[in-house]
């Protein structure tokens, strides 16, 4: 199996150019972004201009250069055609793409991940005469989605791991797995890497191990891939894997186009069980994702992926490179009870996305400093905070709907400790290392000068 690297170099940016824009003090540049603006017009009009000729489309967004690197991993379809609920050469073009890509025989073009996940866990459970799943508290499924696998889907969840802050250990796994039968979940799901722990992963050696021990129980091993694009240069980094060694190690992976891709939303099943599919396409028109035409979802994120497939290690380092002099810079800054000031989860960055937790202000002490620095640099070094809250008061707070979805800036002031989720982009990856550096310290330096 082979174990090259999908990524491709990026030319280096004009930092020149970013610096003299970060002194237009009327349009500040974003430092730490999660996505990258665009208006509702420009992105309808870019997927029209893909649709008319995504190969001409490409080469003129990518350069020819970088289009012909990376040509052998873009979806490249020979027509752009309206599917019919599901049936369509695009769509099938694309979906055929993903699964050989990711090593893979057979994928499902889903609307959202949620259909897509709870469609794979039904049908496990199912076939297994089981309705139990497993996964850890900080699960998308046990969080965000309403308890739709219990109130829609009948199914019933054990939960993996004691700790909620923490990646189950592998004989917390294990043990689940070692479970009486009739107790045992059919189907494991593992997030890989853990949005919620910032990003926190297993390694691939611990990856295959967990894979084993479902085998030997006789039970499903489904990834929550969301972001399985931003961390497989982290298995490329440090044991030399691929997308397709890291996806062999499942029966089934969901993967996101609407995060890091940058697809309007979109997601897709994959499995080399073909009947998995076919049961798949029947629990998605049960859901009512079997939409009379996907084709504008389909088309930009067959783009959005195309786009930014390939970018991804040189994200990733630029993240590693930012965090870890950004460490370094504010070591000094602490609060008076000794807790540094500027805080990285995790520590060290195992891909392009992190969080940046401040510790000893509230929301509204770090805005009024965002505001200061950014009137005197032209650069904002965050655009929003949320209560940083172990992830069993967050649950709590959820299921009481007293949380809201996002906490916005000058919210919260019963809490010393506020963070941001944020990545690298194709926005501020231009940015020189420094700028990063300099803000946060002067954002550090005006919020001391603030308390004393």
């Amino acid at each position: 199996m082979a174990n090259t690297s999908t990524e491709t170099a990026i030319p280096t940016a004009d930092c020149d150019k970013v610096d003299e824009q970060a002194n237009i003090k009327s349009e500040p540049i974003q430092l730490c972004l999660f996505s990258e603006p665009i208006s509702a017009t420009d992105a309808f009009a870019r997927t029209a201009r893909y649709a008319a000729d995504p190969t001409e489309y490409l080469r003129e967004a990518l350069g020819s250069g970088i289009f012909e690197v990376r040509k052998t991993m873009l979806s490249l379809p020979k027509t752009v055609d309206m599917d019919r609920y599901g049936t369509g050469a695009h769509k099938q073009h694309f979906e055929h793409h993903i699964a050989n890509f990711l090593g893979k025989k057979h994928a499902l073009f889903f609307v959202t991940g949620v259909q897509a996940q709870l469609a794979a866990l039904k049908i496990y459970c199912d076939r297994a005469g089981r309705q139990i799943a497993a996964w850890h508290i900080s699960s998308h499924l046990e969080s965000a989605e309403e308890r739709s696998f219990e109130a829609l889907y009948s199914l019933r969840r054990v939960l993996l791991g004691s700790d909620p802050e923490a990646l189950p250990t592998l004989d917390e796994i294990k043990k689940v797995l070692e479970l009486p039968e009739t107790e045992r979940p059919a189907v494991v799901v593992i997030e890989v890497p853990n949005r919620v722990l910032g990003c926190k992963t297993y390694t691939f050696e611990q990856l295959a191990r967990i894979s084993h021990f479902c085998k030997e129980a006789g039970v499903a091993l489904h990834m929550d891939g969301a972001r399985l694009w931003e961390i497989e240069p982290y298995y490329n980094a440090t044991a030399g894997k691929s997308f397709i060694d890291v996806v062999s190690l499942f029966d089934t992976v969901y993967v996101s186009f609407y995060k890091a891709l940058r697809g309007i939303t979109g997601a897709m099943l994959v499995s080399d069980d073909e009947s998995m599919i076919d049961e798949a396409k029947v629990w998605q028109r049960r859901a009512g994702g079997n939409c009379y035409s996907l084709a504008f979802n389909v088309t930009d994120c067959e783009r959005g992926y195309n786009e930014n497939i390939g970018t991804f290690s040189g994200k990733r380092q630029k993240m590693i490179e930012i965090v870890d002099a950004i460490n370094a810079a504010t070591a000094k800054y602490k609060t008076p009870d000794g807790r540094r000031i500027v805080n990285f989860v995790p520590e060290k960055a195992t891909c392009c996305q992190i969080h940046t937790v401040f510790a000893g202000f509230l929301a509204d002490e770090l805005v009024t400093a965002r505001d200061t620095v950014r009137k005197a640099t032209g650069v904002s070094v965050f655009e929003r905070l949320r209560p940083k809250e172990t992830v069993d008061e967050k649950m709590r707070e959820e299921r009481s709907k007293q949380a809201a979805k996002t906490v916005l800036e000058g919210a919260n002031p019963d809490k010393d400790r506020q963070f941001m989720e944020w990545m690298i982009t194709s926005v501020n990856e231009k940015l020189e290392t420094k700028v990063f550096v300099d803000v946060y310290v002067a954002l550090c330096n005006e919020l001391v000068k603030e308390r004393k």
